[in-house]
């Protein structure tokens, strides 16, 4: 029977950094995105919604 190789699996090496944790800003952005993108949505309707009752 043949001897299987085994293959050494370097762990990888830690790096300096820890995984940054989202801060005020992102938070900032966050919202900020989600205003504009909602805000979108509200004047687009509000256009189709008045839109349709000045032609009727």
């Amino acid at each position: 029977m043949e001897q299987l190789k085994v293959i050494q699996i370097r762990k990888r090496k830690q790096t300096k950094e820890p995984v940054r944790q989202p801060d005020k800003y992102d938070k900032a952005v966050e919202k900020a995105f989600w205003f504009v993108i909602g805000f979108s949505i509200a004047l687009m309707i509000c256009c189709v919604a008045f839109g349709q009752t000045i032609n009727a």
